[in-house]
C-alpha cells in the first residue's frame, strides 16, 4: 500500500514529500504553524521520524491529544517548560548524533535561551545532523527567518550559513526541511529559492508578496495576468487555508485547500497564559527516552574477573637511597684541547653539604632538557583556471580577499558574498569556504570582523597551450 500524507480532505502529499523542502509562509495568526503541525502528524503516523527546531516553545503539543485528555504522538522534548530531557547548548552535536542513532522523533525547545545561544545550538545541531543522518527524516524549523535571515550580521552569519547549507544539501542524506516564517521577505533567499513546495497562507505585506513572487516566477508557467490576480487573492484566505504549490513533475500540485483539523494540541500564545497550561500531562515516552539515553550516555561495561584463576598480587618496590662509595675516585688526566683556557684546580677533601651528601663524596648534577613544540602553519596554494572566472568556491573567496586590500582587517561574510556577487560569480557555498579558511587560520576571527593573512596565500593561475592550425 502506498503511504500518503493526508493533509486535507482534498489533498494528500506523496511519501516522497518527506525529503522535500517545504516553505510555510503567512502573516502572523494565519495558521502556518498549525498547518505545519498537521504535516508533522502525518509523517509521524507514517513511521517517519521528525525533528522540530522550536524557538517559540509551542511544539510540545504534539505529545498531547487535541482535547488534552489523551495521549498524543511519541516524541521526546528537549528543553523548555515541558522537557523530558535537558537541552545543553554545549552538547548539541552529541544530541544530534544520539537522535539519529536511537531513531527517535524530537522537539528542541529553544524558547528558554537568548537569541545568540539559540543560533549557536542550531548551527552545531544541523551541521552534525547532516553529517550523521542517512535514513529519511524531516526537520521543521519554526521562525526560520531568525536562523537564516536574508542579511545576517556578525555571528548570525555562522548560523545562517549552516541552515542554508543544510537546506541545500539535506536531500543528499535523505533529509527534508520545512521552513516556517511570517516574514518571507526576511528569510534568506538562498533558502526560500530551494523550496520544492510552497504552502502559502494569508499574506498581506507587499515585501512578503514580492518574495513569494520571485519564487513563483522562477517555478511557474502561468500567465502573468493570472498570477497578479492570484497575488491579490492571498489576503482573503481564511485561517488554515492555503495554496499548496509544487510545480515539478510527476507530483505537480497547485491547489487551494483547507488543512484538516489537528489531532494533537495546538499550544497557542493565548492558552499559554492560562492556569490550565501548567497542568497538562504529556504522553509517557519513557521507552524512547531510555532508548536515547542508551546511546547518549552509554554505561561502562563492568570488568570481567575470572574467579577460577587466582589474582596476581602486584609486587611493591620500595626505593632505596643511593649512596656513592666513600673511596676516593680515581682521577684520570685528559689531554687538554688546543687553546683551552686553564681551569681553577678544584678543592679536594671538601665535604659537600645537603641531605644526600656523604663525607668525601661526589656531587653529581643532572641537567633536564627543555621541550619546544613547533606548530607549522602551511601556506595555501590555490590553482585557478582564470582570475576572471575562478570555478571553485574557495578560489572565488581567495581571489576576492587577495584583490581587495582595502580594510584588510575588516572582512565579514556579508562583505565577501557581496564582492563575489559584484563580480557576477556564483556565491553558493561561500560560507563553507569561509569556514575552511577559518580552520586553516588564513582567516582569523577578530569579532566582529575576520582578519585576512595574505602572506599565507599564493594564487597560481593555470595556463594552457593554444594550438592554431
Amino acid at each position: 500500500m502506498t503511504v500518503k500524507l493526508k493533509i486535507s480532505s482534498k489533498l494528500s502529499l506523496p511519501r516522497e514529500a518527506v525529503t522535500w523542502v517545504l516553505a510555510f509562509v503567512a502573516k502572523r495568526g494565519a495558521g502556518k504553524t498549525y498547518d505545519a503541525a498537521v504535516t508533522a502528524e502525518e509523517m509521524i503516523k507514517a513511521g517517519i521520524p521528525i525533528v522540530v527546531i522550536d524557538g517559540m516553545g509551542i511544539w510540545w503539543g504534539l505529545r498531547v491529544s487535541k482535547d488534552t485528555k489523551k495521549n498524543g504522538l511519541p516524541i521526546v522534548v528537549f528543553g523548555g517548560e515541558h522537557q523530558d530531557l535537558p537541552l545543553v547548548p554545549e552538547k548539541a552535536q552529541q544530541i544530534a548524533r544520539a537522535i539519529v542513532e536511537s531513531n527517535i522523533s524530537a522537539v528542541l525547545d529553544l524558547s528558554g535561551f537568548s537569541k545568540g545561544v539559540m543560533k549557536k545550538i542550531v548551527a552545531s545541531f544541523v551541521d552534525e545532523l547532516y553529517k550523521v543522518n542517512r535514513m529519511e527524516r524531516h526537520v521543521f524549523i519554526e521562525e526560520a527567518d531568525m536562523f537564516a535571515p536574508q542579511k545576517p550580521m556578525g555571528d548570525d552569519a555562522v548560523c545562517a550559513g549552516a541552515v542554508s547549507s543544510f537546506v541545500r544539501r539535506g536531500g543528499n542524506h535523505n533529509l527534508g526541511v520545512s521552513l516556517i516564517t511570517q516574514r518571507s521577505a526576511v528569510l534568506s533567499k538562498d533558502c526560500l529559492t530551494q523550496a520544492d513546495c510552497l504552502v502559502i497562507l494569508r499574506t498581506l505585506g507587499p515585501q512578503d508578496k514580492k518574495a513569494i513572487q520571485l519564487w513563483v516566477e522562477d517555478n511557474a508557467e502561468q500567465d502573468k495576468s493570472e498570477i497578479n490576480k492570484w497575488y491579490d487573492s492571498l489576503k482573503d484566505l481564511a485561517n488554515g487555508e492555503a495554496y499548496v504549490w509544487h510545480p515539478e513533475k510527476p507530483y505537480t500540485i497547485f491547489k487551494k485547500v483547507q488543512f484538516r483539523p489537528r489531532e494533537t494540541f495546538h499550544a497557542t500564545r493565548k492558552f499559554l497564559m492560562t492556569p490550565e497550561a501548567g497542568h497538562i500531562k504529556l504522553m509517557d515516552v519513557n521507552d524512547f527516552i531510555e532508548k536515547f539515553k542508551a546511546v547518549f550516555e552509554p554505561k561502562a561495561k563492568p570488568l570481567e574477573i575470572n574467579q577460577s584463576k587466582p589474582m596476581i598480587q602486584p609486587q611493591v618496590f620500595e626505593p632505596k637511597s643511593f649512596v656513592m662509595p666513600k673511596t676516593e675516585p680515581k682521577i684520570v688526566p685528559r689531554t687538554p684541547w688546543p687553546n683551552e683556557p686553564k681551569m681553577l684546580e678544584p678543592a679536594r677533601n671538601l665535604t659537600p653539604t645537603g641531605p644526600t651528601s656523604e663525607p668525601n663524596g661526589i656531587v653529581v648534577q643532572q641537567s633536564l632538557p627543555n621541550i619546544t613544540i613547533q606548530q607549522l602553519k602551511p601556506n595555501l596554494v590555490i590553482p585557478v583556471e582564470s582570475l576572471d572566472q575562478p570555478t571553485t568556491p574557495l578560489g572565488r573567496v581567495v581571489v576576492v580577499l587577495k584583490n581587495d586590500d582595502h580594510n584588510a582587517n575588516k572582512w565579514n561574510a556579508k562583505r565577501i558574498n557581496k564582492d563575489i556577487q559584484d563580480h557576477g560569480w556564483d556565491s553558493s557555498d561561500t560560507d563553507e569556504a569561509i569556514k575552511q579558511l577559518l580552520r586553516w587560520e588564513i582567516l582569523t576571527d577578530n569579532y566582529p570582523y575576520f582578519r585576512f593573512h595574505p602572506l599565507r596565500v599564493r594564487i597560481q593561475e593555470g595556463t594552457s597551450d593554444l594550438q592554431v592550425s
